[in-house]
């Protein structure tokens, strides 16, 4: 005759296990004065999304559907922006229009 054995038993969760809350998630958006855009991601205190470009135009969509004060705060980065870049798009025509008349002038 054969001893019996006791069954092994199985290893059970320990008590008061579950599934892990979620971390936090943040999310950042940062602008430079010339209207560049960057996103990223922390995922608890771990940074997951490396500042990432975003074009302007996804920034303002996104925007649209925040609350009214966040999209005022970026529509009015984004008008800063662009109030910049036309000024440097003036300054760069009146730059070629001068340059031409030179040429103009040794041709």
């Amino acid at each position: 005759s054969t001893a019996a054995t006791p069954a092994t038993p199985r290893r059970t969760a320990k008590s008061g296990a579950g599934p892990r809350p979620a971390a936090e998630v943040t999310v950042t958006l940062h602008s430079n004065p010339a209207g560049e855009w960057t996103v990223e991601v922390a995922v608890g205190k771990k940074r997951t999304v490396r500042p990432t470009p975003v074009p302007p135009a996804d920034i303002a969509k996104a925007a649209k559907s925040l609350p009214a004060d966040v999209a005022e705060a970026v529509d009015r980065a984004l008008e800063s922006a662009r109030r910049q870049q036309q000024e440097r798009v003036a300054a760069l025509q009146a730059e070629l229009e001068r340059a031409q008349r030179a040429l103009k002038d040794l041709s």
